[in-house]
């Protein structure tokens, strides 16, 4: 088995283009049945009842059309920077599909993890973002949050930086990393102000109580959300689904489980049905045909076909061993 460690991966995720590429494959692989997704598994560790300490989360997939499955180990523990560590970590394993054989373990401390989500959000994105420059708003201040502004920065036009923090001292500290994008970047006061001066909003926290209100929503807005990712997280206000003119999820049953589509459905908000999926969406994009003054809103609750794309990616490309 080969040991992969950061200094081959990071090389070979650096071309966004293929990562994107890769990620969105996956998407509509998983939407037509190519990619099986077993149940992932999580292990929530609480603070108090109310605010989270860490998560683990325990994600696979499998094809018989493709050369390998893996079995991915992410886990995040949010008091880690107080320690001098980062929050995110974890391991990724890649076997052949033909023998079992273990092929590869990616020790590749959180990032592959990291980059097939920001992937993720950069194409949810250019779902709503065209030629016309849009506003961003991100929701959150950490690693997640200054991904998302990259790769979104990136691959769609965008006109201005919004962030909004529970931390100004955060926000800050993200704005200053940021400012290579070369665009205006601006700390808002408030989710609401955020709201106002944004078009696409992404929401990048583990919040266990709603953050993002339907009162915050005007017609236009494309909300991404990805923090709800594990039982027991919650970003948006259920009743804001029932206010979206169109919902995509990642996986119909895993929303439905712990995102913010399950949510909105226990709340009654939103019937069980009205999702559509997001591989789907984005294998027809003009199939989809989002009105611009419609509220559209993308439930990311991360898949392991997302972990099987950026681990074959990276293993495709590095040389063979002598």
């Amino acid at each position: 088995m080969r040991l992969i460690g950061l200094d081959e991966i990071l090389p070979a995720i650096s071309d966004k283009s293929k990562v994107l590429q890769a990620i969105r494959s996956a998407f509509i692989d998983h939407s037509i049945g190519r990619i099986r997704l077993p149940p992932p598994t999580q292990l929530v560790f609480k603070k108090t009842a109310t605010s989270l300490a860490g998560d683990c989360h325990v994600k696979t997939a499998y094809s018989d059309q493709y050369p390998y499955f893996c079995v991915k180990i992410a886990t995040g523990f949010y008091g880690n920077p107080t320690k001098g560590l980062p929050v995110n970590n974890g391991l990724l394993m890649l076997f052949s599909s033909e023998t079992g054989h273990p092929l590869s373990l990616f020790q590749d401390e959180g990032h592959l993890t990291s980059i097939r989500t920001a992937a993720a959000g950069a194409l949810s994105a250019q779902l709503r973002i065209s030629s016309t420059p849009s506003r961003l708003g991100i929701i959150g201040t950490g690693h997640q949050a200054e991904l998302q502004s990259r790769w979104i920065a990136a691959s769609c036009s965008i006109s201005s930086l919004h962030i909004w923090g529970r931390s100004v001292t955060k926000a800050r500290a993200l704005k200053a990393k940021l400012k290579t994008l070369g665009i205006p970047i601006h700390i808002e006061n408030n989710v609401a102000d955020l709201c106002v001066t944004s078009d696409v909003i992404l929401t990048t926290t583990p919040a266990t109580e709603p953050i993002l209100l339907s009162r915050h929503i005007k017609p236009g807005h494309h909300i991404i959300a990805m923090g709800s990712d594990s039982p027991g997280k919650i970003e948006l206000e259920p009743a804001m689904l029932g206010l979206a003119d169109v919902i995509l999820t990642d996986d119909h049953e895993q929303c439905l489980h712990h995102g913010e589509f399950g949510h909105a459905v226990d709340a009654g908000a939103v019937e069980p049905s009205c999702d559509l999926s997001l591989g789907h969406a984005l294998e027809n994009l003009r199939g989809l045909d989002i009105a611009t003054d419609a509220i559209s809103i993308v439930d990311l609750t991360g898949l392991g076909a997302q972990d099987l794309a950026i681990a074959s990616l990276v293993y495709d490309t590095l040389p063979p061993i002598s």
